[in-house]
């Protein structure tokens, strides 16, 4: 499974093969709505003589129904199958030809197509990442045949995806409260019918933005014109936060647990504030097998036996969830689940160490293409903007000690929380426990 994210919320490992390049300044990248209402951005490339190009569509799992839910995940699985005018084996056997990939991704409020290839080659790779966003038919025995695949996929999730979906299930119940992943009895439910009908509503030019990395803003911006339909389409499912509890049982004998309120969404110039607050928090260490300086690593080793504590700050594009994430066996988790919850206070010196960590984090990801770009896709059509790393840097630094201890005893002191759990979960206390 991956997940787009802005950097502010999912941050990349940092790998490299060679020396790294700098990323691309605020300056670099250039913005322009189009006349029908595509955002559309452009942005150096880190990796000289590659191009790519970002479609991104409002089209998550929050604007399902529960007539169709899961349909988000069928179709970006879809992707690459035939279209109204190409079948799905010349989409495949062409872009092999032009040396080209093509991948989709998808998450509570996008679907991104991205399209890799070498400069000289990506505008004719183009027309068919054109079609599969503008021609979907969803033919009936290629849905048929991609059922193994969906389920192969389910099959292989691990725990803590899991878990973070019945946060969400638990937090807003409906719109971001809605899986990501389709159910098993939905899978063969959701005919071409269904699907089309999603596409209608959320494949719509006012509903999708599209970035180049290697580009000039001017061929983004020719190739914008030409996706999506006209109409504004349904509106966002509203997701007020409801906060609750769900649990999962399973046969493992290690629990995963999050207890976790509402926080900032994108939209909010205190997301920084949470950000921050996560890694001050602790959000795992920062050295290979290191036993962590943060309050919630400290509290993992008090806990005994094997226990992992960490913050979590998950930003969308209206609202947020901020948490404390638990893993440990199952005997312990109520011990451990306490500790955690007593454990959260940050100092000074533990803000400027997050502050650091969290400037580090920003700006290794985006030394890679592929987050970059995915970043840069998904701020576009959610926010209308797209600001690249090196330019949050100074929202990072403007962050004070008083605002994200604020933010904290906000958390700490919420009557409203919301908790999930997956594993044995008979030991893990009720919220009105903790």
């Amino acid at each position: 499974m991956a997940t787009k994210s802005p950097l502010i919320r999912t941050l990349a490992k940092r790998g490299f093969a060679a020396q790294a390049q700098s990323a691309p300044s605020s300056q670099d990248v250039q913005l322009k709505t189009l006349s029908n209402r595509v955002v559309a951005a452009a942005v150096p490339s880190p990796a000289k003589g590659i191009a790519k190009v970002a479609v991104a569509v409002r089209a998550g799992s929050r604007y399902e129904s529960a007539d169709n839910a899961g349909a988000s995940h069928i179709i970006r699985s879809s992707c690459g199958l035939s279209t109204g005018s190409v079948t799905g084996f010349a989409i495949m056997r062409n872009l092999q030809k032009l040396g080209s990939t093509l991948s989709a991704t998808s998450d509570r409020e996008t679907i991104v197509y991205t399209l890799e290839s070498t400069v000289d080659q990506i505008q004719p790779s183009l027309k068919f990442l054109s079609t599969i966003i503008n021609e979907q038919v969803f033919k009936p025995w290629e849905l048929a045949d991609n059922i193994p695949r969906i389920k192969y996929e389910l099959g292989g999730l691990p725990p803590q995806a899991l878990l973070f979906d019945l946060i969400h299930q638990a937090a807003y119940r409906t719109g971001l409260g809605n899986s990501i992943f389709v159910k098993d009895y939905n899978i063969k439910k959701l005919g071409s019918e269904t699907l089309q009908h999603f596409v209608a509503n959320r494949f719509l030019s006012s509903k999708i933005a599209v970035v180049g990395l290697g580009l000039d803003i001017t061929d983004v911006a020719h190739f914008g014109q030409c996706l999506g339909k006209d109409g504004n389409g349904s509106a966002a499912n509203a997701s007020p936060y409801k906060g609750g509890d769900v649990r999962k049982g399973t046969s493992s004998n290690i629990t995963h647990t999050i207890v976790a309120s509402e926080s900032s969404g994108l939209n909010k110039k205190d997301v920084f504030t949470w950000a921050v607050l996560r890694n001050a928090l602790g959000s795992g260490s920062s050295v290979k097998w290191g036993a962590g300086v943060d309050p919630l690593s400290k509290a993992a080793a008090k806990s005994g036996g094997p226990t992992q504590i960490s913050a979590v700050n998950i930003a969308h594009s209206d609202s947020g969830l901020f948490g404390i994430l638990v893993s440990s066996e199952s005997d312990n988790a109520k011990t451990a689940v306490a500790n955690a919850m007593k454990a959260a206070e940050v100092t000074d010196a533990d803000v400027k160490r997050g502050k650091a960590q969290l400037k580090a984090q920003v700006l290794y990801a985006g030394e890679s293409a592929d987050g970059l770009l995915s970043d840069l896709a998904n701020q576009a059509v959610l926010l209308g903007a797209a600001r690249s790393p090196a330019s949050l840097v100074a929202d990072i630094e403007a962050v004070s000690t008083s605002s994200v201890q604020q933010a904290l005893r906000s958390f700490v002191d919420s009557k409203n929380k919301s908790l999930a759990s997956i594993g044995s979960v008979n030991k893990v206390p009720y919220l009105d426990e903790l």
